[in-house]
Protein backbone atom coordinates (compact mmCIF):
# COMPACT_ATOMS: atom_id res chain seq x y z
CA UNK A 1 0.00 0.00 0.00
CA UNK A 2 1.06 3.16 -0.57
CA UNK A 3 2.09 5.89 2.51
CA UNK A 4 -0.97 6.43 4.66
CA UNK A 5 -3.25 4.57 2.88
CA UNK A 6 -5.29 3.31 5.30
CA UNK A 7 -4.81 5.89 7.48
CA UNK A 8 -6.92 7.72 4.67
CA UNK A 9 -9.13 5.62 4.47
CA UNK A 10 -9.73 5.47 8.08
CA UNK A 11 -10.54 9.26 7.98
CA UNK A 12 -12.69 8.86 5.17
CA UNK A 13 -14.42 6.40 6.35
CA UNK A 14 -14.92 8.52 10.09
CA UNK A 15 -15.60 11.22 7.71
CA UNK A 16 -19.03 9.69 5.99
CA UNK A 17 -22.34 11.28 6.73
CA UNK A 18 -23.49 8.94 9.78
CA UNK A 19 -27.09 8.61 7.50
CA UNK A 20 -29.05 9.42 10.26
CA UNK A 21 -33.02 9.07 9.45
CA UNK A 22 -35.84 10.99 11.51
CA UNK A 23 -37.87 8.24 10.64
CA UNK A 24 -36.09 5.75 13.01
CA UNK A 25 -36.77 7.92 15.69
CA UNK A 26 -40.25 7.78 15.70
CA UNK A 27 -40.77 11.74 14.91
CA UNK A 28 -38.66 11.86 18.50
CA UNK A 29 -36.29 14.71 17.60
CA UNK A 30 -34.57 14.85 21.34
CA UNK A 31 -33.34 11.54 20.70
CA UNK A 32 -32.38 11.97 16.97
CA UNK A 33 -29.94 14.94 18.20
CA UNK A 34 -28.81 13.04 21.31
CA UNK A 35 -27.34 10.49 18.86
CA UNK A 36 -26.12 12.67 16.45
CA UNK A 37 -24.50 15.02 18.90
CA UNK A 38 -22.67 11.51 20.48
CA UNK A 39 -21.45 10.43 16.72
CA UNK A 40 -19.86 14.14 16.50
CA UNK A 41 -18.23 13.59 19.63
CA UNK A 42 -17.19 10.42 18.24
CA UNK A 43 -15.43 12.15 15.29
CA UNK A 44 -14.10 14.23 17.45
CA UNK A 45 -12.43 11.47 19.66
CA UNK A 46 -10.99 9.93 16.50
CA UNK A 47 -8.69 13.07 15.47
CA UNK A 48 -7.47 13.33 19.22
CA UNK A 49 -7.08 9.47 18.93
CA UNK A 50 -5.11 9.80 15.25
CA UNK A 51 -3.10 12.47 16.90
CA UNK A 52 -1.87 10.86 19.38
CA UNK A 53 -1.46 7.45 17.36
CA UNK A 54 0.62 9.59 14.76
CA UNK A 55 2.58 11.20 17.75
CA UNK A 56 3.40 7.73 18.61
CA UNK A 57 4.21 5.78 15.54
CA UNK A 58 5.31 8.32 13.31
CA UNK A 59 5.82 7.38 9.59
CA UNK A 60 4.86 3.87 10.67
CA UNK A 61 1.66 4.64 11.42
CA UNK A 62 -0.04 3.49 8.28
CA UNK A 63 1.71 0.09 8.24
CA UNK A 64 0.80 -0.73 11.89
CA UNK A 65 -2.81 0.11 11.20
CA UNK A 66 -2.92 -1.99 8.02
CA UNK A 67 -1.21 -4.74 10.07
CA UNK A 68 -3.63 -4.50 12.69
CA UNK A 69 -6.63 -4.29 10.83
CA UNK A 70 -5.95 -6.94 8.94
CA UNK A 71 -4.94 -9.32 12.08
CA UNK A 72 -7.62 -8.50 13.93
CA UNK A 73 -11.52 -9.84 13.77
CA UNK A 74 -13.00 -6.71 15.13
CA UNK A 75 -16.25 -4.82 13.05
CA UNK A 76 -13.99 -2.74 11.71
CA UNK A 77 -11.44 -4.76 9.12
CA UNK A 78 -9.19 -4.51 6.28
CA UNK A 79 -9.71 -7.08 3.47
CA UNK A 80 -8.37 -7.00 -0.03
CA UNK A 81 -7.15 -3.21 0.28
CA UNK A 82 -10.43 -2.01 1.46
CA UNK A 83 -12.09 -0.77 4.86
CA UNK A 84 -14.99 -3.18 5.85
CA UNK A 85 -17.23 -2.60 8.72
CA UNK A 86 -19.89 -5.32 10.24
CA UNK A 87 -22.87 -3.13 11.94
CA UNK A 88 -24.13 -4.72 15.58
CA UNK A 89 -27.17 -1.95 15.68
CA UNK A 90 -27.19 0.92 13.82
CA UNK A 91 -24.53 1.90 11.82
CA UNK A 92 -24.60 6.19 12.01
CA UNK A 93 -24.47 5.54 16.10
CA UNK A 94 -21.38 2.89 15.93
CA UNK A 95 -19.15 2.98 13.19
CA UNK A 96 -17.16 5.83 14.19
CA UNK A 97 -16.40 4.40 17.69
CA UNK A 98 -15.14 1.68 15.81
CA UNK A 99 -12.91 3.31 14.13
CA UNK A 100 -11.60 4.82 17.64
CA UNK A 101 -11.47 1.51 18.83
CA UNK A 102 -9.14 0.55 16.31
CA UNK A 103 -6.60 3.47 17.18
CA UNK A 104 -7.10 2.73 20.90
CA UNK A 105 -5.67 -0.68 20.26
CA UNK A 106 -2.87 0.54 18.40
CA UNK A 107 -2.22 3.13 20.77
CA UNK A 108 -2.22 0.88 23.57
CA UNK A 109 -0.10 -1.80 21.93
CA UNK A 110 2.29 1.11 21.62
CA UNK A 111 2.70 2.05 25.03
CA UNK A 112 3.01 -1.68 25.82
CA UNK A 113 5.85 -2.40 23.56
CA UNK A 114 7.38 0.04 25.68
CA UNK A 115 11.08 -0.86 26.49
CA UNK A 116 13.72 0.93 27.81
CA UNK A 117 17.71 0.30 26.06
CA UNK A 118 18.46 -2.62 28.34
CA UNK A 119 15.30 -4.44 27.16
CA UNK A 120 13.16 -3.92 30.33
CA UNK A 121 9.54 -2.98 29.73
CA UNK A 122 8.67 1.12 30.55
CA UNK A 123 5.66 0.25 32.01
CA UNK A 124 4.89 -3.45 34.15
CA UNK A 125 0.97 -3.65 34.05
CA UNK A 126 -2.13 -1.77 32.40
CA UNK A 127 -2.79 0.41 35.53
CA UNK A 128 1.02 2.34 34.51
CA UNK A 129 0.01 2.11 30.65
CA UNK A 130 -3.59 4.06 31.94
CA UNK A 131 -1.39 6.13 34.07
CA UNK A 132 0.47 7.07 31.18
CA UNK A 133 -2.38 7.81 28.67
CA UNK A 134 -4.23 9.91 31.15
CA UNK A 135 -1.09 11.73 31.49
CA UNK A 136 -1.12 12.87 27.95
CA UNK A 137 -2.29 16.43 27.26
CA UNK A 138 -3.99 15.11 23.90
CA UNK A 139 -6.40 13.03 25.22
CA UNK A 140 -9.60 14.69 26.76
CA UNK A 141 -10.97 12.62 29.99
CA UNK A 142 -14.27 11.06 27.94
CA UNK A 143 -11.58 9.16 25.34
CA UNK A 144 -9.61 7.51 28.48
CA UNK A 145 -13.03 6.88 30.33
CA UNK A 146 -14.14 4.91 27.08
CA UNK A 147 -11.01 3.86 25.39
CA UNK A 148 -8.54 2.98 27.84
CA UNK A 149 -10.73 1.99 31.52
Amino acid sequence: MNTLETTSMLRNFVNQRPGFDLCNYGGRNKYYWQDYNEALKDRNSFYELLELAADRYGANLDEVLSKHLTSTSGRLSLEGGKLQYITGQYFPTEYRAAACRALASVIWESYRDDKYEDGSNVYKDGNEIRAAIKRNWRIKTRNTKLYFS
